[in-house]
């Protein structure tokens, strides 16, 4: 099951590797302060978690694939390349790739692994809910997989 969702969080983020416009990078919300952890996660994994997802997506907007893949976790890397995560983003997580804005809502942890629901906004008006699984090993986090929940219209 964690393979399936770490190759479905790969394939959402090789779509979105590349980027081919100078335009502004994605800022956080305003908001973002008065979001707190839901109670399954504590204050510093929300924190922790939302920074290495923030990470992720910053190198995502500076079209840095290898930047972006190092932020996914040790089992994930050893799963797939950087060539088929970089494939993934760029033919299905493309919106990851034209960032105007995104936020961390939610944290909801099960043991070592944190399911982290974030929504986001493209430079072309569209609105997504995406989920990042992330894992904390040995007080490292690291992207295990992720998708897109839903489109908002």
């Amino acid at each position: 099951m964690r393979f399936v969702i770490s190759v479905l969080i790969a394939s959402a983020l090789l779509t979105s590797c590349s980027n081919t416009s100078d335009e502004s990078q994605p800022t956080s919300s305003k908001n973002e302060s008065l979001i707190q952890p839901t109670p399954t996660c504590s204050s510093t994994e929300f924190t922790g978690g939302s920074d290495w997802i923030k990470g992720q997506l910053k190198a995502f907007g500076e079209a840095d694939p290898e930047k972006a893949y190092a932020f996914a976790s040790a089992e994930f890397r050893a799963a797939n390349s950087l060539q088929d995560f970089a494939a993934v983003i760029v033919s299905q997580y493309t919106m990851l790739l034209d960032l105007k804005d995104y936020q961390v809502i939610s944290c909801d942890k099960n043991g070592e692994l944190f399911t982290f629901k974030v929504q986001l906004s493209d430079n072309q008006g569209s609105s997504y809910s995406m989920e990042y699984l992330l894992s904390l090993v040995n007080d490292s986090w690291g992207v295990d997989a992720a998708s897109v929940s839903l489109k908002i219209e």
